[in-house]
């Protein structure tokens, strides 16, 4: 049986626009998930703000950290489309997915990875640009801002953040 196959078999839930799936640090249920339909965001409490990490489009799988150790949500995610379709794989149909599709668990492994160094990534560039803000308003302090092209590089420097990380904004999450 292929990975089609097993998609269409598993137990399928929809939510509505505005719902959270799951809250970050809230124990998990042992259950990830595939989108059939729908978007969703992905938020991580950074530094004090719910920031935005990333969108979930169809055909993603997420929640995977759930059926390897159990562990608490890792983020939140909320549905920002109309409405989503999501299918529900536990652990026994995780296994059972492995074993009839191999090409699913390489497809899962690969995308992991490819999220842990986009997500590694973008949690650095939040906390240097948290970093850099905070030093920036020192040396302005120290200096008295008379140095022109400094203001104007700054400038600069801000609008590449803007265009570099228009996604991370702060989440409608409590």
């Amino acid at each position: 049986m292929g990975l089609k196959e097993s998609l269409a078999k598993l137990s399928m839930i929809t939510i509505k626009r505005g719902e959270l799936l799951f809250k970050e640090g809230v124990p998990s249920n042992g259950a990830m998930f595939f989108l059939f339909e729908g978007q969703l965001d992905i938020y991580k409490h950074i530094e004090g703000k719910h920031t935005k990490m990333r969108s979930i489009l169809p055909g993603e799988f997420f929640g995977e950290m759930a059926i390897i150790n159990n562990s608490p949500r890792s983020a939140s995610i909320v549905v920002v489309s109309e409405s989503a379709k999501l299918g529900i794989i536990n652990r026994g149909t995780f296994v059972q997915m492995g074993q009839e599709s191999p090409e699913f668990l390489f497809l899962l492994l690969k995308r992991v990875i490819e999220r842990l160094y986009e997500t590694d990534s973008k949690i650095r560039a939040i906390k240097k640009q948290n970093d850099d803000g905070g030093k920036k308003s020192e040396d302005d302090e120290k200096s008295g801002s008379s140095n022109e092209s400094s203001t104007k590089n700054s400038a600069s420097d801000e609008d590449d953040a803007d265009e570099e990380d228009s996604s991370a904004s702060e989440a409608p999450i409590e």
